[in-house]
C-alpha cells in the first residue's frame, strides 16, 4: 500500500507510515499539529477507546488539535452492532467522547452534525474538534498512562495496583488521606482486599492461568502469592468460594483455620504489592517512580495528581487495565489463554447481584416495613433495590440495599436516585442501615467504613455514611452520565 502510495506522489516518499489504533505509537516522533480521525473510532472495542484517545494525545504538540467523526445514525446493524460485513460500530455519543477527551487534556473548540457525504438514506455524522491544553510528559495522566503503557511488565501486579486504586478512587474515595505535602496516601489493606477478589477467580481456575513470564506449574518463580492463595481457595471450596470468604472476613466470622490461611495469603499480597509495583511502577518514566510506602501508617503514597485522575478517570482506566490485563495473560501464556477468558475472570464480582440474603432476611423480620422511595406499606412480597445500581458499582454491601415495592424497583431500575429523594426519605433509610447493623454489626460496620472513610463511631456513623453516600451518587451521576430517577 505505501509503495503504491509512494509510486503514485513520489512527493510523499518518507512521508507515510501506517499505524492502528489503539497502538499507535508515534509516527514520525509524534509532536504532529493536528491528526484528523474521520469514521475510525466507531470500529473499536467500547473498552478500547480510552487508550485511543491516549495514543492520539500523546502524538499531539501542545496547542494541537484533533477533529473526529462519529456516526450518528448508523442503519442497519444487527444486535452486536456490527453491519451486514461483520464490521464492528460501536455507539460513541458526543457527549461521552466530549467528555473522555476534556478529561485527559483536551478543550472542546465545537460540535456540529452533518449529513452523509455520501447521501445514504439515514445516515448522519457528529464531528467534534478538540485543542490539547497541555502534553506535557509530566503531566499526572501521563504518568498514568506511561505506567500502564511503557513501564516493563513481567507480570500483571501494576495492572492489578492501578486497577485496585481506580476502583477506590470512584467508589471508595472517603479513604483517602490528603496531606500537606500534595501527596495522598491509601490504606494498603484496602488494596490488598481488592487483589484477593481479583486473583481468586484466577488461581483458583482448573486451568493453569500465568500471571508472570515463563510461570507454569513446575517453575520455581510463580505468582508471589499464589501458594497462599490457592490454599484458602481450596478451604472454601465446598462452601460457598469467593462469595463465602467475602462474606465470612466482612462478617469476622471465619474459623481459626480460615483466619489463618486469610492472613497468610493477604500478608503475602501485601508484601508483593509493597516490594513489586509499588516499588517500581514509574521507573521507566523520566517522572519517576509514582508510588511510595509508609511503612509506618501502613499506606501506600501518590502525588494529589495522581489520585485526581484516578478518582476523575477511574471507570475508564478500570475498562483500559482489565483488557491490558487480558492481552498481557493471553502474551505471557503463549496463547493458552485467550483474552475472552481472561475477561470472564477479571469481571467477576465478590458478592453477586442476587446475593441479598441477608439483607433480605433482616427485612422480613420487621414486623412493620414501607417502601423506602414512596413510603408505602410493603406486603409480604417485596424487592431489595440497590441504592446505587449494581450495574454501575457492582456493591452489594448492605448499606446499598433496601426494602422496596415490586414495582418500583422495576420503575428504578438501573438509575440513580434524585438528591431531592435521597434527603426526603433520609431517617427511613437510616431506619433501615439501623436494622441491618443490629443483625450484622461486624459487616455492616466494615462496608459502611470503606465508603465513608473509617470515621464513623457508635456515635455519627449515621451522618458520616449517608454523606459520603449522597456525595458518591452524585459524583457517579456526573462521571457515568446516569439518569436521575423518582417515584
Amino acid at each position: 500500500m505505501l509503495a503504491e502510495a509512494e509510486a503514485n506522489h513520489p512527493e510523499l516518499a518518507s512521508r507515510l507510515a501506517i499505524g492502528q489504533l489503539p497502538d499507535l505509537g508515534k509516527p514520525f516522533g509524534g509532536d504532529f499539529d493536528g491528526i484528523l480521525c474521520s469514521a475510525v473510532l466507531m470500529h473499536l472495542p467500547r473498552e478500547a477507546i480510552f487508550d485511543a484517545a491516549f495514543a492520539m494525545r500523546s502524538a499531539l504538540k501542545d496547542g494541537g488539535t484533533i477533529l473526529i467523526s462519529v456516526p450518528l445514525n448508523r442503519p442497519g446493524l444487527d444486535n452486536q452492532h456490527r453491519d451486514d460485513h461483520g464490521r464492528l460500530f460501536t455507539d460513541l455519543p458526543s457527549d461521552y467522547l466530549a467528555l473522555l477527551f476534556e478529561r485527559i487534556g483536551f478543550a472542546l473548540v465545537g460540535q456540529w452534525t452533518s449529513d452523509d457525504s455520501l447521501s445514504r438514506e439515514g445516515f448522519s455524522w457528529w464531528t467534534l474538534l478538540f485543542r490539547l491544553r497541555s502534553a506535557a510528559s509530566s503531566r499526572p495522566a501521563d504518568q498514568i498512562e506511561g505506567v500502564l503503557s511503557r513501564d516493563r511488565k513481567t507480570a500483571t501486579y501494576k495492572l492489578a495496583l492501578f486497577r485496585a486504586l481506580s476502583e477506590i478512587a470512584t467508589t471508595e474515595f472517603e479513604q483517602a488521606r490528603w496531606l500537606d505535602d500534595s501527596t495522598v496516601a491509601v490504606p494498603i489493606q484496602s488494596i490488598c482486599d481488592k487483589w484477593l477478589s481479583y486473583y481468586w477467580p484466577i488461581v483458583g481456575s482448573p486451568k493453569f492461568i500465568p500471571q508472570i513470564r515463563g510461570e507454569s506449574k513446575e517453575c520455581q518463580k510463580p505468582v508471589a502469592f499464589r501458594d497462599e492463595l490457592h490454599d484458602l481457595i481450596g478451604y472454601y471450596e465446598v462452601s460457598g468460594g469467593l462469595s463465602r470468604f467475602v462474606l465470612d472476613y466482612r462478617s469476622r466470622s471465619m474459623s481459626a483455620e480460615a483466619q489463618r490461611l486469610s492472613k497468610r495469603a493477604l500478608g503475602k499480597i501485601r508484601e508483593t504489592i509493597i516490594t513489586g509495583p509499588v516499588t517500581f511502577a514509574g521507573g521507566a518514566l523520566e517522572t519517576g517512580r509514582v508510588f511510595n510506602y509508609d511503612a509506618t501508617r501502613q499506606e501506600v503514597r501518590m502525588s494529589a495528581g495522581i489520585w485526581r485522575e484516578l478518582a476523575l478517570l477511574g471507570h475508564w482506566i478500570q475498562e483500559a487495565v482489565i483488557l491490558r490485563w487480558a492481552e498481557l495473560t493471553e502474551e505471557v501464556s503463549r496463547g493458552s489463554v485467550r483474552v475472552s477468558e481472561i475477561i470472564e475472570l477479571l469481571l467477576t464480582t465478590p458478592l453477586p447481584e442476587r446475593d441479598v440474603t441477608d439483607a433480605r432476611q433482616t427485612y422480613a423480620r420487621l414486623a412493620a416495613k414501607e417502601c423506602v422511595w414512596t413510603e408505602k406499606p410493603l406486603p409480604g412480597q417485596f424487592a431489595v433495590d440497590h441504592i446505587i445500581p449494581f450495574a454501575l458499582w457492582h456493591n452489594n454491601d448492605l448499606w446499598n440495599l433496601m426494602p422496596v415495592l415490586p414495582a418500583v424497583n422495576s420503575q428504578k431500575s438501573d438509575r440513580l436516585p434524585k438528591r431531592s429523594l435521597l434527603l426526603q426519605r433520609r431517617d427511613r433509610i437510616v431506619h433501615y442501615w439501623e436494622a441491618l447493623r443490629t443483625d450484622h454489626p461486624a459487616r455492616f460496620d466494615f462496608e459502611s467504613s470503606r465508603v465513608s472513610g473509617n470515621r464513623a463511631t457508635d456515635n455519627n456513623w449515621q451522618s458520616y455514611t449517608f454523606g459520603a453516600i449522597a456525595e458518591a451518587i452524585e459524583v457517579t451521576a456526573v462521571q457515568r452520565g446516569s439518569i436521575r430517577w423518582e417515584p
